[in-house]
C-alpha cells in the first residue's frame, strides 16, 4: 500500500480530522495515511493527544501548545521529505520524547513536560496547588499566570508558582532569572520571592536575575514601581526603597558574590554586602534581551561574555589565560549557532577556537610565518 507523508494534507487539515470537521478529500488521504502504516497510527495517536489536552498542557506550563504542535508537523514533514517518505520507528520511546530530544519542540516547557522532568515534579506539587518548572541550560521559556502575567525564564532557572492564586498576595519563587510582566491587582500585592531577597511589585515590567550560587540580586525596572524585603535583613524592609524605571538594584549577598565588570560600570560606586545598591539610568535593551533570543554587549569583557554563551548554548568555555580572557567587545548576537558566534570573534581579534561537542577551548591565534 502506498505510503503518506504530511504533504498529502495540511496541518489545518489534520486538526480539522481530529475535531471531526474535515472534508472527504483530506479525510480519505488522512484515513490511508493511518492505514499505511502501524508507526503512522501511533505518531497520529500521540499529536491527536497533546491536541485534545493542549488546554490544560498549557495552563500547566505556559506553552503554546498549538504552534508546538504545527512546529512538529512541520519538522516530521521537512524530515519526511529529506528521508522521501521514509516512515518512523520508535521502538519503545514515545515520539514525543525523541522530538524534545532533537530540540523539535520550540517552547521548552512543552519538551520539559512531554519528557517528564515537569511532570513528575508537578505530580508532587499538585496537592498544595503549585507548579515548578525547570528550564534546561540552553533553552529559555515563557509562562502566562492564572491572573494574566506573564514570565519569561531564562537558562537554568527554577520557577514556583500558584495555580490559582487564591490567598491575600499572589506569591511566586525564582532561582534563576526572569523577564515579568504583572497585571495590576491593587486589591492582591505581587510578590517574587528569592533565596535572599524579596521583590514586591507595584503593577510594573521588570528583569530579577537571582541565581542562588551566585550571591547577588539583580533587578531592572522597565515599567512601574517595585520595592524589595527581606527576611534575613529587617533593615531593607523598613527603608522603602523603590526602584524606577531604567534603573538597576544590586544586592551583594557576601563578599565572594560573582560582580560583573557590566554591574561594577553600571553602578559606579562600591558594593557592601547586605545592602541594596541603585544604579544611575542605564539603558534597558541590554538587561533583557536574553527574552527575544538576543545577547546585546557594550565594551563587555570576554570572561562576562563566555558566561552568557555558556547559559544560553549549554556549552563549557575554557578561556586559554587572562589576557583573552580582558579583551573587550561590542555588538548583537540573534539566531545564531554557537559557532557562528566564535567565528564572528575570531574575526574581529585575535582568538581561535576549538569545539568538542559541548566544550569549548578559546586560545591564542597562532601567527602565521
Amino acid at each position: 500500500m502506498r505510503k503518506f507523508s504530511f504533504s498529502n494534507f495540511t496541518f489545518e487539515s489534520l486538526i480539522r480530522y481530529i475535531e471531526g470537521d474535515v472534508d472527504s478529500g483530506s479525510k480519505l488521504a488522512i484515513e490511508e495515511w493511518l492505514e499505511a502504516d502501524l508507526g503512522n497510527r501511533k505518531l497520529f495517536d500521540q499529536l491527536k493527544k497533546v491536541w485534545q489536552n493542549r488546554s490544560e498542557l498549557s495552563g500547566l506550563t505556559g506553552a503554546v501548545i498549538e504552534d508546538d504542535f504545527r512546529t512538529i508537523a512541520n519538522k516530521i514533514h521537512a524530515l519526511q521529505e529529506e528521508r522521501k517518505g521514509i516512515k518512523f520507528r520508535f521502538g519503545s520511546i514515545s515520539l514525543l520524547q525523541r522530538l524534545a530530544a532533537a530540540g523539535l519542540l520550540l517552547v521548552t516547557i512543552g519538551a520539559a513536560y512531554y519528557t517528564g522532568r515537569l511532570q513528575s515534579r508537578h505530580s508532587d506539587l499538585a496537592a498544595t496547588g503549585y507548579t515548578e518548572i525547570i528550564v534546561p541550560k540552553g533553552q529559555r521559556s515563557k509562562v502566562i499566570l492564572s491572573d494574566g502575567s506573564s514570565v519569561w525564564l531564562n537558562a537554568g532557572s527554577c520557577f514556583r508558582f500558584s495555580t490559582n492564586f487564591s490567598g491575600e498576595t499572589r506569591d511566586v519563587w525564582l532561582d534563576g532569572e526572569g523577564l515579568f510582566n504583572v497585571a495590576k491587582d491593587s486589591t492582591k500585592l505581587f510578590y517574587v520571592h528569592t533565596e535572599n531577597l524579596d521583590v514586591k511589585v507595584h503593577g510594573t515590567i521588570f528583569n530579577l536575575k537571582a541565581y542562588s550560587g551566585d550571591d547577588i540580586v539583580e533587578t531592572t525596572v522597565v515599567e512601574g514601581l517595585v520595592s524589595f524585603e527581606s527576611k534575613s535583613n529587617k533593615d531593607i524592609s523598613k527603608r522603602n526603597v523603590f526602584l524606577e524605571p531604567n534603573h538597576k538594584a544590586v544586592y551583594v549577598i557576601s563578599e565572594k558574590a560573582r560582580v560583573s565588570e557590566e554591574v561594577k560600570r553600571e553602578i559606579n560606586r562600591p558594593l557592601e554586602p547586605q545592602k541594596i545598591i541603585i544604579s544611575q539610568p542605564i539603558k534597558n535593551e541590554p538587561v533583557i534581551s536574553w527574552a527575544e533570543g538576543r545577547l546585546i554587549f557594550s565594551d563587555e569583557t570576554l570572561r562576562n561574555i563566555a558566561e552568557k554563551l555558556e547559559n544560553k548554548y549549554d556549552v563549557h568555555i575554557q578561556i586559554d589565560n587572562e589576557k583573552l580572557k580582558d579583551l573587550r567587545y561590542t555588538g548583537v548576537l540573534k539566531n545564531v549557532s554557537i559557532e557562528q558566534a566564535l567565528k564572528a570573534f575570531q574575526l574581529t581579534t585575535g582568538i581561535q577556537y576549538v569545539i568538542d561537542e559541548n566544550n569549548i577551548r578559546i586560545s591564542e591565534r597562532k601567527s602565521r610565518i
